[in-house]
């Protein structure tokens, strides 16, 4: 299960969206607080709720979305390597990621009681600082946590692509 490079790919699933999930779950109280005057929106029961919502909701897409794939292919059309390489992997990451979990986390949230528009205007509200707080974890965390998901699945996708022939 967790083992080659489909145990690779789920590690990296779980590892991503644990993290951005830990990072909305703790920026979109503070913005709510900011913005609506709510105090006390940060809590360990809130975060606990949010967190297990943010998690089911972010999954899917992470498993669906390859997102870091993505930005990879992006990088490589753009003959872009090193540092560049894993900054446009990181934006076209969040840009995806952050974006289906805020609106998905918004939606759920929001659209019984406040409709559509209500549920717009808060994914408005909290998407600026979601997508620069997950940025900047992402920036931090997928270079370790790719290290660690090639270490528990036994498979390494930069070694793999290094193996493979190249295109003349």
């Amino acid at each position: 299960m967790f083992k080659g490079p489909n145990g690779f790919g789920r590690l990296m699933n779980i590892f991503m969206c644990a993290a951005m999930c830990v990072v909305l779950c703790i920026i979109i109280p503070f913005v709510v607080e900011a913005n609506l005057g709510v105090q006390g929106a940060l809590n360990p029961a809130s975060f606990l709720q949010s967190f297990v919502l943010s998690f089911c909701i972010a999954y899917p897409f992470g498993d669906l979305l390859p997102a870091v794939n993505w930005g990879g292919k992006l990088a490589a059309s753009l003959h872009v390597k090193g540092v560049g390489a894993y900054l446009i992997q990181c934006v076209v990451t969040a840009l995806v990621l952050i974006t289906c979990i805020a609106f998905a986390v918004s939606f759920v949230n929001n659209f019984l009681v406040t409709g559509m528009e209500g549920t717009i205007g808060f994914f408005l509200m909290i998407y600026p600082a979601a997508l620069i707080g997950g940025f900047v974890a992402i920036v931090v965390i997928l270079g370790p946590f790719m290290k660690l998901a090639a270490r528990l699945s036994g498979f390494d996708p930069a070694a793999a692509m290094a193996a493979q022939p190249s295109e003349a």
